[in-house]
Formats: structure tokens, sequence, C-alpha cells
């Protein structure tokens, strides 16, 4: 790629730097959403990496500027990509495909071409944009030059190792041999009722064509608003797919926008998940996987686990998390909320990112930072499924599906693992830690008038976190109008303190009085 070529990519690197810096200090909503479009219109007028950034963007919390604008990038016509088709098939066009279309989906790397082998068989063709992996490689030297600032800084994240992973996928995801591969052996392996991967034509892949079964289906926005049966199934089949893939197989689909999904239903009505896409695949180490579901199942069954020996096992690191230790028994119980019950959960219900940061404070970032780099591809890929799930307005028992797609013998073994204990000086620097900062075990609120005592309940400590709810709404609206209390620095306190124990509140109302605190 030419100096100048390089130079015009590192502009727009840094322009994309700027609009996200000012998305970041963005203080009211038309503010943030005004900058969100202006960053997600410069992620949709690029390629490669920029636009992989575009693509994790649009599948995290209020994405949905980044979804309509990173999928409106413009394909490149035919004519440009025929070359590259006839010089990695080594023959004519004419003599491989009775027919190819135009390119109706562009993505970073590549686009899509819907074509027909001479036998009749639709396919889809995959072709790598003729210019990219010199642009990807210009973006790779200018990201490897970013330093460590912000957050990345201030709570220690690995940003050689950010680097170091972003530049070995995007390498694996310019040769389509590699995508075929895992694409293959992701079809073979996770097997999920009503999910479709389609099948690689390995004898028309190569290094930069990739040519597989065409399989159609309208997007979910679409899917969304079919009949709630049909809903549910597509729900069912996404988790099943995240959980079999992720702790069955130990190999996770990495790319969750949309772009990569469609749905349809078969003759009887029941649906099916079209999942395409496979340059991005996360591994998960047996024994991180084997610890995630042992966590769960204590998480359920109410068992008296060590958070910071279960979160080490799965790959975090236990030195850093020694430092939060005492929050995270709450934090597993936050995170795996859906695993607790054998009814219906529904995302809504979860409101796990006010209660993630409620927990954790400005300490959230340490967590964060604690995971090695595959972990964001992972958070990434569970997010997006709890985004999608969301939009299909559905509910789910999410224990039972899990049993339905692990082995039985696998959920057996790990309910009888014996995780392994972090070093004898990670545990001594965390008991030393715990014990000098003590967490409250319940939150407490009374409720008396005169002598006698009307109210008297007795909750687990994070029900703290979501104390607004706690409370009655007439007293709510009493308490807002009140110039005695402001409950969103009560929050704010409680965010930055986390659940010491303390008095949180006490006044009159009427005849009543009212008291909470945590113990």
């Amino acid at each position: 790629m030419s100096t100048s070529n390089v130079i015009g990519r590192g502009v727009r690197v840094a322009r994309i730097g700027m609009a996200a810096r000012n998305l970041r200090k963005a203080d009211d909503q038309e503010t943030r959403e005004k900058a969100r479009r202006a960053l997600a219109t410069m992620f949709a007028d690029s390629r490669g990496v920029t636009m992989k950034f575009g693509q994790l963007m649009a599948a995290g919390e209020n994405g949905e500027a980044f979804r309509d604008l990173v999928q409106s990038i413009e394909p490149l016509p035919l004519a440009e990509m025929l070359p590259v088709i006839e010089a990695e098939l080594g023959q004519p066009i004419e003599q491989v495909f009775a027919e190819i279309h135009e390119s109706g989906h562009a993505a970073s790397l590549g686009q899509v071409h819907r074509a027909k082998l001479l036998d009749g068989t639709d396919v889809a063709v995959k072709v790598q944009y003729p210019f990219i992996a010199g642009a990807i490689d210009a973006e790779m030297r200018l990201f490897g030059l970013m330093p460590g600032v912000g957050p990345v800084r201030k709570w220690g994240f690995d940003l050689e190792g950010y680097k170091r992973a972003l530049k070995a996928n995007m390498a694996r995801e310019l040769d389509y041999r590699n995508e075929a591969e895992r694409q293959t052996r992701f079809r073979e392996a996770v097997r999920v009722p009503g999910l479709v991967v389609p099948r690689v034509f390995t004898e028309l892949t190569t290094a930069r064509v990739l040519t597989q079964a065409w399989e159609s289906g309208v997007p979910l926005s679409q899917a969304a608003g079919w009949p709630q049966q049909a809903r549910s199934g597509i729900a069912r089949i996404l988790l099943g797919t995240l959980l079999a893939s992720m702790i069955g197989v130990g190999e996770v689909h990495g790319d969750p926008h949309a772009g990569n999904y469609a749905f349809r239903k078969r003759a009887d009505g029941s649906p099916e998940v079209v999942l395409m896409d496979f340059g991005c695949t996360v591994p998960v180490a047996r024994a991180e996987r084997l610890a995630l579901l042992r966590t769960i199942i204590a998480v359920r069954e109410g068992e008296d686990l060590n958070a910071l020996n279960a979160f080490a096992a799965m790959g975090f690191d236990a030195g850093k998390l020694a430092l939060i230790s005492g929050a995270l028994g709450t934090l597993a119980h936050i995170l795996f909320s859906p695993f607790k019950q054998d009814q219906k959960f529904f995302i809504q219900h979860w409101n796990f990112k006010a209660r993630f940061e409620s927990l954790l404070g400005e300490n959230r970032w340490w967590f964060r930072a604690s995971g090695p780099p595959s972990h964001i591809l992972l958070l990434r890929s569970f997010f997006g499924l709890t985004q999608q799930i969301h939009e299909l307005r559905t509910g789910l028992s999410w224990w039972e599906v899990m049993q339905e797609v692990l082995p039985p013998a696998l959920i057996a073994e790990a309910r009888d693992m014996a995780i392994p204990a972090v070093s004898p000086e990670t545990a001594a620097m965390a008991r030393q830690i715990i014990s000098s900062v003590r967490l409250a075990d319940h939150l407490r609120v009374k409720v008396s008038q005169g002598h006698e005592t009307v109210v008297d309940l007795s909750m687990p400590a994070e029900a703290v976190l979501r104390l607004e709810e706690l409370i009655p709404e007439e007293t709510l609206v009493y308490l807002r109008e009140s110039s005695d209390w402001d409950l969103p620095a009560i929050m704010e306190d409680i965010r930055a303190r986390g659940v010491s124990p303390r008095e949180i509140m006490s006044f009159e109302k009427g005849p009543k009085h009212y008291r909470i605190w945590l113990s």
C-alpha cells in the first residue's frame, strides 16, 4: 500500500478516535445519539479493521445506529470482483458458474455474491476485496502504535495482548480456508435442532474465495414480528447454540452482528436460524468451560462456592481479582441470574448493566481488565445473544435449554468437579482485603407506626442495588419531591462504596417511620 494511502487510513483512524472520544464525553441523550450516529457513519464508510470495530459496537448496548449504518456500506461492482474469483479458482467464471449476480451484502473484508453452479445449485460466493490485505496491514501498524490511555492505562488492560490477539485474528480471517475449516467443524459439532450452518464447497474455496450453500432467510427485525411460538423457538435455538458451542464444544461464533443471521420457517411453521460468517470464532479451553458450568450449577443450587477460585478457573487473573474478591460472589449471582429459576426468564427483568455497575462502580474496569483478550469476544457473543432475545420479546428457561443441549455426562462431570484453589499468597491477599472491608449480608427495611412494627423485611444485601425498585411508588414520589433526600446521590454513594454495612436512610412520612439500612 502506498504511503499516501497509509496516511489516508491513518487520518480516518484518527477521526474515528476523535468521534469515539466525543461519544464518551457526551453528557446528554441527544448529544450522545448525534455522536453515536456520526461515529457509525465513519465506520460505514470504511472496510477492514475500522469496520470490524464498527461491527463490535453494533453488537453492543445502544448499537442501533451502528447496526443500521455498518450494514449500509456499498458493495463493489461485480466487474471489479470477477478477476479475483477467476484468479483464485484458476478458470473462467463461465466454467464454474451458470450465473453470478451483483452483491447485495458487503462486509469488512469482502462481499457476498449469489450464484448458481453449472448443476443448478444455489451458492453464496464470498470474495475478498482485492486491496484489503494491504489496508489491513497498514491499519494494524497504525493500531500497533496506539498508546494505553484512559481506562486502558488506569486499570491495567493488557493492551499488547489485545493487539496481538487482533493481529492474529485478522491474519486468520484473511485466509478463507481457515474460515471454511472452522465453519465445517462447527457445522458438524454443534447439533442444535433448528440451527442451519451452510455447507462449504471446499473444491471452490481458496484463500480469497469461499463458496457455500445459499441459505435464505429474513433479518431478526422482521422475525421479531412473527407469532409468539415462532419467536420463542428462535430464542431457544439462539440460546442453545451459544451454550452448546461455548460449554459443550469449546468454540464460539464470535461475530454476532445482525448480518450474520437469517431466520426462516419450515413448512410446519417451526423456525430455523441460519448462522453465517465463521471468520471469527473463539476457542474455550475445556478446564475453563467446566469451571463456568460448575459455577452456574453452584449459583443455581445456592452452594457456597469460592468465587475467586471459580473466576480464576474460568481464565481471569486471580491476582487482579483478589483486590475485588469481596464482590465476586454477588457478581456471580448477577451474571448467572437467568439460570437460577426454572420458569421463563425475561431479559428486560435482568437489569444487568445497572446492577453490574452499581456493585463494582469504577472497579468494573478492573474486572474487565482481569480477563484475557479472548473474553472480550466471548462477552460480545453473550451480550449479543441477550439483545437478540430481548428484541424477540420472549422468555426462556435457560436451565432447561442448557439441559437439552449439553450431554448429561458433562453436567455430571462439572457438578463433581473440584475447582482448583488460587495460590496461597493470592488467597491470603484476598482474605486480608475482605477482612479490612466488611460487606453487609442483608438489606433491612423497617416501617413502624408508633410502637408497632408494620413492616420488617430482610433481603440479601445485593438487593440494595435495586433500591428504587423496592420502594413503593407513592413513597418514591415523596422522596423524589423532598428537599431532604437526593435519591440519585444515594444510589451514586452505593455504587461508590458498595454493599458495606451502614445506614441508607431514615425518615418520617405521615404517622409512619421508615428505616433502610445494610447490616
